[in-house]
């Protein structure tokens, strides 16, 4: 019910249980973007049947959504809205790493021909800022914004394998070590003896760890302080990365590049 007095200037006093409601409510609304997202687009009976909540309960948070601008609607079916794109645009240009990170990414893909990402790490996950795949059809797994686990991912344990250690204890006890394949490490110890390895090669590999058939190569990018900045990996078959040769060929030309965009970007700074 609506309360009048707040209506016309005169707001009640917050308590603890408002505070609970209005996260609920923000809750809510972040995860009817996310199944959103999930679906490809979603119409208020499948959203109010997945989230098991009445349909006025999910009209009511799309109405304030779609005022925002945060989704359209589309006949019945609601999608992402352009505000979404305007405030991921502002992430990924918030950092002066993540601007240059575009172009390097773009070359990455131009001088392996493999479909090229950089990823940062963000509350333990890792999310792709930029992604290059040419005229190819990109994968699902590979759009902006997406989130993924890092110790099943390229990029993800090159990324870990630069984190202090505490930080990744944190990660790992917050989101474990989910099998996403048959091929995922999910013993804690096997991965850090993995991630030692990576920081003692310079790079990450994923075969088939996230998904079957696929299979990537990965560098982290750091700052002069040893900050990890985020990074990047290239993706594709099997045959590509098969043997020791042509998995050293392509870390190599993946690890001069970041070299040169840890280089460029220094610079930048001085």
């Amino acid at each position: 019910m609506l309360n009048f007095k707040s209506l016309h200037g005169v707001h009640p006093p917050m308590t603890g249980d408002g505070d609970s409601n209005t996260l609920g409510t923000t809750a809510t609304s972040i995860e009817v973007l996310e199944l959103i997202e999930d679906f490809g687009g979603a119409g208020i009976t499948q959203l109010a049947d997945h989230m098991d909540k009445p349909k006025s309960t999910i009209h009511g948070h799309l109405a304030t959504l779609k005022a925002k601008q945060f989704v359209v609607k589309k006949g019945a079916i609601y999608m992402l809205g352009p505000e979404l794109l305007r405030l991921g645009n502002q992430v990924r240009t918030r950092k002066e790493g993540y601007v240059l990170a575009r172009e390097y990414t773009e070359r990455l893909y131009s001088e392996t021909g493999f479909r090229s990402v950089f990823a940062v790490e963000m509350d333990g996950r890792a999310v792709f800022m930029h992604t290059a795949s040419g005229t190819k059809m990109g994968w699902t797994h590979e759009r902006l914004g997406n989130r993924l686990y890092l110790h099943d991912t390229a990029v993800g344990k090159a990324i870990l394998a630069e984190l202090p250690p505490r930080r990744v204890d944190q990660i790992l006890e917050k989101w474990g070590l989910p099998a996403e394949t048959e091929h995922t490490i999910t013993d804690p110890d096997r991965l850090r003896t993995q991630l030692a390895e990576i920081r003692e090669q310079g790079y990450a590999v994923n075969h088939q760890e996230n998904i079957s058939d696929l299979h990537g190569i990965g560098v982290a990018a750091t700052e002069q302080s040893g900050n990890v900045i985020g990074g990047f990996s290239i993706t594709g078959p099997k045959h590509p990365f098969y043997g020791a040769d042509a998995e050293r060929e392509l870390a190599d030309t993946v690890t001069e590049l970041v070299d040169e965009y840890e280089l460029e970007l220094s610079l930048s700074r001085e």
